[in-house]
């Protein structure tokens, strides 16, 4: 009987108590912020007053070539 309390029915109470409990941070209306982390940060850390970027850009990650051509050999 303690063992279907433990791990049936106090699992599926938690469930149910984290679905219906309010945010503590209300979800930021912008459209790069999905779900209000930035909001949680600002409060936190003090926000910097910038909106989130309209559209990604992707990051340049290529690996850099260096030309070696001019370089002595050692002796």
């Amino acid at each position: 009987m303690v063992a279907a309390l433990l791990f049936i029915v106090l699992p599926l109470v938690l469930i149910v108590v984290a679905w219906r409990m309010k945010p503590l941070v209300p979800r930021d209306g912008r459209p790069g912020d999905a779900v209000g982390g930035s909001l949680a940060a600002g409060g936190m850390f003090g926000g910097h007053g910038l909106e989130p970027d309209a559209r990604s850009v992707r990051e340049d990650t290529e690996a850099p070539r260096f030309d070696f051509s001019d370089v002595k050999a050692r002796e």
